[in-house]
């Protein structure tokens, strides 16, 4: 068992190896294609949405899914509880964000802004949908899986973006490719990882993983708005086309 279980370590250590290094590679060579046809301006707004995008992902995981992890004899109770807490709090973030979307643009004094986070605030929402199914193959060491999810929604979320670009969509593309890429990771991690949630919630199973998980949100939240905090001073401080520079030199 033990000698399984080591090969199956090395084995998605590997494979995480190659998710990190491939994304990066497609991240990178989509990056080259789109600055051709994008000014730095665009990518700045878009640097300025990652932010808020960033804090209420952390929010919207609460630690749970670690939680998950460390638990060894967790039950689907557990599972459907965690999926019911990351959708509603996920719900009502999106919400925030979009009723919120107004004061950010006049904040940053850039009324694109406004629209733009209306639009991307649906990623929290898409990304609370897949936590539970990504959760699941880290806990069966499957990161061949998670790769293969990873390349495909990458190159898919590419080809979207550079058909969005020579349609002169300007920032828009850049909102498309990671909606898409969000899109088609959730969809294939559901096909994937096999489970599907019920509606199920247990208050004693909510305390028992908030109770572990809450110290890593709060721990998430710090290194998230500590990385996070030079895009807000730059991009309150500066155009958002200098925030766009750093965030491409980044």
């Amino acid at each position: 068992m033990a000698e399984s279980l080591t090969n199956k370590t090395v084995k998605g250590v590997s494979w995480s190896f190659i998710d990190s290094i491939s994304s990066q590679g497609i991240t990178f060579l989509v990056g080259l294609l789109l600055a051709r046809l994008l000014t730095p301006e665009d990518y700045g707004l878009i640097g300025i949405i990652a932010i808020f995008i960033a804090v209420f992902n952390s929010i919207v995981d609460s630690g749970f899914s670690n939680a998950l992890i460390r638990k060894v004899d967790a039950t689907d109770k557990d599972y459907n509880t965690v999926f019911v807490s990351n959708m509603v709090v996920s719900v009502v973030l999106c919400f925030i964000l979009y009723l919120t979307s107004p004061l950010v643009a006049d904040f940053f004094e850039r009324p694109q802004l406004d629209a733009l986070l209306k639009v991307m605030s649906s990623v929290v929402i898409i990304n609370a949908f897949a936590i539970i199914q990504r959760t699941l193959l880290v806990k069966r060491i499957d990161f061949k899986t998670q790769t293969k999810i990873s390349l495909i929604s990458s190159i898919a979320s590419g080809v979207v973006g550079i058909g969005m670009a020579l349609k002169g969509m300007g920032v828009w593309l850049l909102v498309g490719q990671q909606i898409s890429r969000q899109l088609l990771n959730t969809l294939f991690l559901w096909i994937y990882a096999h489970w599907y949630p019920k509606l199920q919630f247990s208050i004693e199973s909510f305390k028992e993983l908030f109770g572990f998980g809450w110290k890593l949100l709060v721990s998430g939240l710090i290194d998230t708005v500590w990385k996070e905090i030079y895009r807000v001073v730059i991009g309150k401080c500066y155009s958002p086309a200098t925030l766009g520079l750093y965030t491409r030199a980044h």
